[in-house]
């Protein structure tokens, strides 16, 4: 029954243990060598290969890397909750999905719209920003400021997670 639910719900299912073990190595460091899993895992190279090109297909989105911003010279960052009206809600989207601000944009629920992260170089940036949203109705905006990365893409990097994926 779950199996059948997580078919017609577009879910993919971590089959085994080394399916879970695999993906895990995958979260923690998408450069490893395949080669380097192998033998901390005594899987095969090409069975992991074909693993990650089938992950690849269904599950993986993106492979990608965490900079640190502020090494950059990017001091500022921010996540802010927006609440714009229905009608401009799309035309809202698209700014921000085109700004070069916004890091990563979200849609939410519990009376706001989006939730967004944003990142400046400073608060002349964030100001830059500020002005550019005032042309949109916006209903209600929270701004957060990021002090510390506390915990980043840590799910499903640890062996205390295959439980969750154990049925």
């Amino acid at each position: 029954m779950l199996h059948q639910d997580m078919q017609r719900s577009g879910m993919m299912e971590l089959k085994t243990r080394r399916d879970i073990t695999l993906m895990m190595f995958f979260r923690r460091n998408a450069r490893e060598n395949l080669t380097q899993i192998s033998r901390l895992t005594h899987i095969p190279v090409s069975t992991i290969f074909d693993k990650l090109r089938e992950f690849e297909k269904d599950l993986i989105q993106k492979h990608t890397t965490l900079i640190d911003f502020r090494r950059l010279g990017f001091d500022i960052r921010i996540n802010a909750l927006f609440k714009v009206p229905k009608d401009t809600r799309e035309e809202f989207k698209e700014f921000l999905m085109t700004n070069e601000y916004v890091n990563s944009i979200f849609r939410i629920n519990n009376g706001y719209d989006y939730m967004v992260e944003a990142i400046f170089r400073d608060m002349s940036d964030m100001q830059k920003f500020t002005e550019m949203l005032d042309r949109f109705r916006i209903e209600s905006k929270q701004e957060f400021f990021i002090l510390e990365d506390l915990k980043r893409e840590s799910f499903l990097t640890d062996e205390m997670h295959t439980k969750l994926l154990m049925h």
